[in-house]
């Protein structure tokens, strides 16, 4: 019976380092006929203790990726309190006993931590993985523009809206995937419809209008989109409010996914509705023009929904 290779990690974003990672654990297993298996969990454990978390990625974008970065298969479970108080000791037992045929080897990152209070590192699950005959790969640091290349720092750059930074670290622009939901339906009226996107978990960028795509049906439709409160008509909440240029599409209740180009301006309050849907339809030709100049450049994303 074949063994496996696991790589260990949330994989929150599957990112560049991520992705060094994955491929790793794919190049050894698949070197010796074995299956790579990303080991991760449903929740992130900050959701555990924080009760609140916000993901780079759904957990369908994040198997999808996972997939393409060459590992067989995601294996995912519920982080909870039992889980959480396991020690490292107790996590490579629990682990070890998880695969049928074996472990042979493991791969992680240079930062990895294990373990109940995160007693366990890379040092730890060394002799760990020694014990159990089990060879360990530690994946060093991957830095892009001079910075490491982490979940951390993909966060700070979304939530400022700098989504160039953010793609350098992702490979690819930024991603919200979910469901349309019903909304006040008044850019119908103005020849300029809306989805409103349902998130749901997801990190949602800084508060402005951005240059995006909406990704539908494996289609890709130049998009401008509109990330706040929509204070001109008295909104509160924050919503993800996306104008595919020059289309009307019929999108309620169908699953779509944002790809987040460029920030273009901050979210504002206007005087009339009039004046708000002139300044989107001068939102939408300057995105427009954004998304134009991003099909002369090479452009990997691939629509996961």
């Amino acid at each position: 019976m074949n063994q496996t290779v696991v790589a260990l990690g949330m994989f929150d974003g599957v990112h560049l380092a991520h992705r060094a990672l994955l491929r790793k654990a794919a190049e050894i297993a698949h070197a010796n006929g074995d299956e790579a298996v990303a080991f991760t969990y449903d929740n992130h454990p900050r959701e555990l203790f924080s009760g609140t978390f916000s993901y780079l990625c759904t957990r369908e974008q994040r198997d999808a990726l996972i997939r393409a970065a060459g590992c067989d298969r995601m294996d995912s479970i519920p982080f909870d309190a039992a889980f959480a108080a396991m020690t490292p000791e107790q996590f490579a037992d629990w682990l070890t006993a998880r695969y049928e045929g074996g472990i042979s080897a493991i791969v992680v990152g240079f930062d990895y931590r294990f373990g109940a209070k995160a007693a366990g590192d890379t040092d730890t699950l060394r002799t760990l993985c020694g014990a159990r005959g089990i060879a360990l790969t530690v994946i060093d640091e991957v830095r892009v523009g001079g910075e490491s290349c982490s979940s951390t720092n993909i966060r700070e750059a979304i939530r400022a809206g700098d989504m160039a930074r953010a793609e350098r670290m992702l490979g690819r622009p930024y991603v919200l995937s979910g469901e349309v939901v019903h909304a006040k339906a008044l850019g119908r009226r103005f020849d300029c419809p809306t989805a409103n996107l349902d998130a749901g978990l997801q990190l949602l960028p800084k508060d402005g209008v951005y240059a995006t795509e909406l990704l539908f049906e494996r289609n890709r439709y130049d998009a401008v989109t509109n990330v706040g409160t929509n204070p001109t008509v008295g909104g509160s909440a924050r919503t993800v409010e996306t104008h595919a240029i020059g289309q009307s599409l019929d999108l309620y209740g169908k699953r779509i996914e944002v790809a987040f180009l460029k920030r273009l301006r901050d979210e504002k309050r206007f005087e009339t509705k009039d004046l708000l849907f002139a300044q989107i339809r001068a939102d939408a030709a300057e995105a427009k023009k954004v998304c134009e100049e991003r099909k002369k450049s090479v452009y990997n994303s691939e629509p996961l929904c």
